[in-house]
Order: C-alpha cells, then sequence, then structure tokens
C-alpha cells in the first residue's frame, strides 16, 4: 500500500512563504517514487497568507494603492480576489510587516496602520460601485511592524484623536498620550470582516502583545511601556464612553490591529488554528497519512501559542508514525518538550551563521530532505 506524507510548513519569516518551502521540499523528496507527496502550505495569518489562501481557493490578485506604515507615499498592495466565494483575503503583513518597512524606520511609536483602514475603504467603495461583490474579507493578522492599538486603520475609518484644544492630532502612537478625546463616525461596510489571528496574548495585561512582540518589532525596553501606557489612556477614555470591552478580552496580535475591530465594530476573531484545520482542510488529512513534514523559521515556546506548526503537531502527534520538524532554529527548551515522534531539523547547523542559513535555505531544505529521506520507512 502506497504510504502518504504531508508536506505543510508554515513561512520562514524574512526568508520564504510556506508555498515557496513546501514545494522545495516536494523537489527534493522526489526520489521517494513509492510515497504519494501531498502538498498543503499553511498560514496562520502572517507572512504568505495570501499564496496559501491562493493555492488553496483559487482567485486572482488585485492591487491597490494605499500608503506606507511610515509615511504618506504610496505603494502598490496586492489582495486575492476570490470571485466564485465572493471573498477577499488581505495580508496585513504585505502593508504593514517587516518584510515592507526598511529597518531602519522600525520605531513602532512612529508607524500607523492607515494602509489597512485605506484599503478596507477601497474595498467598500468597489462593492458599494458594484465592481465587485464580497460577502466576507479575511484579513490575516501577523508579521506586522505597527504596534498602534489599529488607531491608524480606524483613522481612516471615520476616527478622530484630539488634544486639550480640541485640535486634531497626527494619529500616531507618540501622540497617544496627547489625547483628550476620542471621535468615531463608522464607516458602514457591507460585508463582514473577519480577523485571522496567530497568537492569543491580550492587548494588555499579563503575557500582553506588546511585551511579547515589541522588541521583533523595533521596540526597546522604553518605548513598550510608553506603549502599554498609551493604550491603557485610550482604552480608558473609550470606557468613558461606553465603547471599549475588558482589555484582556481585546487581541494583542499584529500590534493590536484586532483590538480595533472588537471595539469600533464589534467584529469577533478567527483563530489560525480554525482557519488552517478548516479552511485550509487539515483536519480531515489527520487519519490519511504516515508522515508529516512541517516546520517555521523559528520555533519557540510562541509557536505552541496558535502558531502553524505546533498547531500540527498537535494535531497528528497521535495519527502519524512520525513528524519532521524543519526549522532554521528550534529553542532548546522547546526542543526536549517535543512529543517523541517529533524528529528536530534546524537548519542552521549546516551553516557558520544565521545570515548564511538564511541566505542558503534552499541548500539548507535539501540537506534536511537527505535526513528526511534517511528515516522513513521504505
Amino acid at each position: 500500500m502506497e504510504k502518504r506524507i504531508l508536506i505543510a510548513p508554515n513561512s520562514f519569516k524574512e526568508c520564504a512563504d510556506s508555498v515557496t518551502i513546501a514545494e522545495l521540499i516536494r523537489e527534493n523528496l522526489s526520489q521517494l517514487t513509492y510515497y504519494d507527496l501531498i502538498v498543503k502550505p499553511i498560514s496562520d495569518g502572517g507572512d504568505g497568507f495570501l499564496n496559501v489562501c491562493k493555492q488553496n481557493f483559487g482567485g486572482e490578485i488585485r492591487f491597490y494603492s494605499i500608503s506606507t506604515a511610515y509615511d504618506e507615499n504610496k505603494f502598490s498592495c496586492p489582495v486575492l480576489y476570490c470571485q466564485s466565494r465572493n471573498e477577499i483575503y488581505i495580508e496585513s503583513a504585505e502593508i504593514l510587516g517587516l518584510k515592507v518597512v526598511p529597518i531602519q524606520l522600525r520605531n513602532p511609536l512612529e508607524l500607523s496602520s492607515k494602509g489597512l483602514g485605506e484599503l478596507l475603504l477601497r474595498i467598500n467603495e468597489e462593492v458599494s460601485n458594484e465592481a465587485i461583490k464580497i460577502d466576507r474579507v479575511y484579513v490575516g493578522i501577523g508579521g506586522t511592524a505597527t504596534i498602534d492599538m489599529g488607531i491608524g486603520m480606524m483613522s481612516k475609518l471615520g476616527l478622530k484623536l484630539l488634544d486639550q484644544g480640541t485640535n486634531e492630532l497626527n494619529v500616531l502612537p507618540k501622540n497617544y498620550f496627547k489625547v483628550a478625546d476620542i471621535i468615531f463616525v463608522p464607516i458602514q461596510f457591507s460585508f463582514e470582516i473577519i480577523p485571522v489571528i496567530d497568537v492569543n496574548n491580550p492587548l494588555l495585561g499579563e503575557y500582553n502583545g506588546i511585551e511579547t512582540y515589541g522588541l521583533q518589532k523595533g521596540a526597546n525596553e522604553n518605548s513598550i511601556i510608553l506603549l502599554m501606557n498609551y493604550f491603557n489612556h485610550l482604552i480608558n477614555l473609550l470606557e468613558n464612553k461606553k465603547l471599549s470591552i475588558s482589555s484582556q478580552s481585546l487581541s494583542g496580535a499584529g500590534g493590536g490591529i484586532p483590538a480595533s475591530l472588537q471595539i469600533f465594530y464589534n467584529t469577533p476573531l478567527y483563530s489560525s488554528q480554525d482557519f488552517i484545520l478548516q479552511d485550509i482542510g487539515l483536519k480531515s488529512l489527520t487519519d490519511e497519512v504516515d508522515y508529516l513534514i512541517t516546520g517555521e523559521g523559528s520555533f519557540n515556546h510562541q509557536s505552541n501559542s496558535g502558531k502553524g506548526a505546533g498547531i500540527l503537531i498537535d494535531l497528528f502527534k497521535s495519527s502519524v508514525k512520525k513528524i519532521f520538524l524543519v526549522c532554521g532554529y528550534i529553542d532548546s527548551s522547546v526542543k526536549s518538550k517535543l512529543p517523541d515522534n517529533v524528529i528536530p531539523i534546524e537548519l542552521n547547523k549546516y551553516f557558520n551563521s544565521e545570515t548564511e542559513s538564511i541566505m542558503k535555505y534552499k541548500d539548507g531544505i535539501r540537506r534536511a530532505c537527505d535526513e528526511i529521506i534517511n528515516q522513513v520507512d521504505f
């Protein structure tokens, strides 16, 4: 009986997306002629979300001119339009991500999510003009450089921040402490907005998203403290207007983008786990495959908090013979806690530095596949 290998990696952040990684693995396992290779790249909402959606749902890539996160210049942003499903898919990392914000400009106090608001506005206009028909817009949240609580996005959808003199403020996190009043006259959407979130961290409180992910977005310890204080200030103002909900219920994913959708539009959140298992269809394969190959750029304790590879390990650990976890780096404290049938393979062991392993990731994947070939049962 032909054995089946499921190839389902997540993206390797700032290196290659999951569709590219999955295809590389398939190519390097092509000599396993007695195995059925099932290729199902995944995304938890971050880098590569659009490519994964296109591979699974079809559709066409459309482009919209919107503002960058760091100035008023415009750039062409891709979205996926699935006419057959009446859906659009947005990858927040394509608008606000570390991959599109130059490293020298990664100061979250100076960055805004306004481009995402502009994009939603443009889509709404096209629906109103009957240029496209849309019932749902999925927004993949992850890989963002911004930490603005989604207030920049809302500034394009009817929100204004006013100071003590009722002067309108430039909507940037560095100005939040000056806010004395918040005015919001909402834009009404004719479609449902569905944020796909990759982490469960709250906006504020214990294990909040700012402290957990701030450093990797370019924040320092001082700016992290400022951002938490500024967010608390805004939430207090919103509570006085009876707009806010419990800060523990607000999502800290993507620098707080979903939090604004929760506050101002009462938007429910959609977990990346449900997206991967139900929409992409991985749950239906649990009893259909013998081996699983998954992985991501860096696997650490956060990877077990609703992240792609961690989701699949939990799902398949009891039903497959072996799980090959292929990553650039795997945290040693997490590695020791992996299930017995998980085989960790770190690409960095093949190279002299992290930079070299990223530059030569194709060679790293080839070597990892050589190890996998030696460990599967013929």
